[in-house]
């Protein structure tokens, strides 16, 4: 086990990790600081640990030594090579344990007790000394993943001489996970600036990896030109239609598989199963503080919606702008909501395909699983109705004094027997129990609400009280990672 502190700030360890650019291809970022007119940007670089450019990208300094980045121009693709390949936070994890389960049949024990690192190996994050060397040893079918944007993957890579999963999330979501995980991430140096500089940064495509539109749209045109050997999918139709999914994935493989085994897959990559299981959750890895998770989990919430915590009015017209300007002419659809997500999914098979398609992929498509999807869709329909007519009714009652800088995401537990004993109607509780319903865990005995609703008025919190037990019930509706 090591430390990034003894690794990179050890006299020891800081030779073995001292940047070296033997093409000059890399450049330490702080050399460039005096050409980065943004004070916003200049600021974002500066908080990166040994950040460094490589072809204008933008590159996290931390096992991303410029040994690998300038040897992997030439490195040799094989034909039974698998790639993973994302923005930051779009899905990789989830992804990445899907693919390892395909190879190993379904068979969740052959997994159990190696961490996901040392199954899906990562292109350009590795040992600061050899990376290249060991993947090159690596026997076939070798599983690998990448964030790096395609002009700066290997050429091999580029002419698809391996087969390829690209796996996009909706920016809006997308910017959301990334602000969050620059927070607990110590290799990005803990982001703690505002979230609408993040945003801000995130429009601009002056983030780690560079700009998601460019990104997204260069790996679109990849799988244009490649349709057989590139698979494009989307977060959000993992999100709706998981089992359906892996059945895609494993078939574009060549690896298909049995229905109990999809199933099994489907079951053991579910939120509430990845979150709790060390090999895949980051909470064990080889690197002792590669992450800080007191501030919030790697894995978080993972579900489609989540940006509308986030953002405000004027910060999702921005996003509309950049969206309708850099996508308009791509045809690449983007799904926002899970409401939408489910309707593009049930009408076409696919999130992402052109609406013009015909049909023919709702056959794999379970009836049975979308009276699932429904059903959970309409309980959280209610859970929403419920909490904001069950909020206006709490907002009457003699609630303690609550400061009005705490947090939004705090909520104050009021006992429902005490409630209904202060004159409430029975219909009441029904709400109540309605809200309890959507949850598989269950509210016990309280009901949640926003703090601070008795000196606001009702209008003001009803929103924020939906979005607290929404939030609530969405780890066990919607809840993926």
């Amino acid at each position: 086990m090591f430390s990034l502190k003894f690794l990179y700030e050890n006299p020891i360890g800081a030779l073995i990790t001292k940047h070296r650019s033997r093409k000059g291809e890399v450049v330490c970022a702080s050399k460039c600081l005096s050409s980065i007119s943004d004070p916003l940007w200049e600021s974002y670089v500066r908080s990166i640990p040994q950040a460094q450019f490589y072809r204008n990208i933008l590159m996290q300094g931390y096992f991303v030594p410029p040994s690998i980045l300038e040897g992997l121009e030439n490195f040799e693709i094989r034909p039974h090579d698998v790639f993973i390949i994302t923005y930051p936070k779009s899905g990789t994890t989830w992804t990445e344990e899907i693919v390892s389960l395909i190879y190993n049949g379904g068979d969740t024990k052959k997994v159990q007790k190696k961490l996901l690192i040392f199954r899906v190996h990562h292109l350009e994050v590795g040992r600061p000394i050899g990376h290249l060397r060991f993947l090159r040893k690596l026997r076939s079918p070798r599983l690998m993943a990448t964030h790096l944007p395609f002009d700066l993957i290997p050429k091999q890579l580029q002419e698809a001489k391996c087969k390829v999963i690209y796996v996009m999330r909706n920016p809006k979501d997308n910017a959301v996970s990334c602000y969050h995980h620059h927070q607990i991430s110590t290799f990005l140096g803990n982001y703690t600036g505002s979230w609408n500089d993040f945003l801000t940064l995130f429009l601009q495509g002056h983030l780690v990896y560079g700009s998601w539109f460019d990104h997204v749209l260069s790996y679109w045109k990849y799988h244009q030109q490649h349709p057989d050997k590139v698979l494009f999918i989307s977060y959000e139709e993992l999100k709706v239609d998981l089992e359906g999914m892996i059945e895609r994935i494993a078939n574009f493989l060549d690896r298909s598989l049995r229905p109990e085994a999809i199933k099994n897959i489907a079951y053991h990559c579910s939120f509430d199963q990845m979150k709790n299981n060390n090999m895949v959750n980051r909470e064990q890895l080889p690197v002792t503080d590669f992450f800080n998770m007191s501030h919030t989990k790697f894995m978080r919430k993972g579900i489609i919606g989540d940006w509308k915590n986030y953002f405000t009015p004027e910060q999702n017209e921005a996003v509309e702008r950049v969206c309708e300007e850099k996508m308009a002419d791509s045809g690449l659809r983007l799904v926002f909501e899970p409401g939408d997500a489910y309707k593009r999914m049930r009408t076409y098979g696919r999130i992402i395909d052109s609406p013009n398609r015909s049909s023919e992929g709702l056959d794999s498509v379970s009836d049975h699983y979308y009276n699932e999807l429904e059903s959970e869709n309409k309980r959280s329909n209610t859970a929403n109705s419920c909490a904001t007519y069950t909020y206006a009714l709490l907002t009457n009652t003699n609630l303690p004094e609550i400061e009005q800088n705490t947090k939004c995401s705090d909520v104050l537990e009021i006992n429902i027997n005490e409630y209904l004993e202060n004159g409430e109607s029975e219909e009441n509780m029904n709400l109540y129990e309605s809200i309890q319903e959507t949850s598989n865990a269950g509210f016990s005995e309280s009901v949640s609400v926003s703090k601070g609703c008795k000196s606001q008025k009702s209008e003001e919190y009803n929103d924020q009280c939906t979005n607290d037990i929404i939030d609530y019930t969405d780890n066990s509706v919607y809840g993926q990672i």
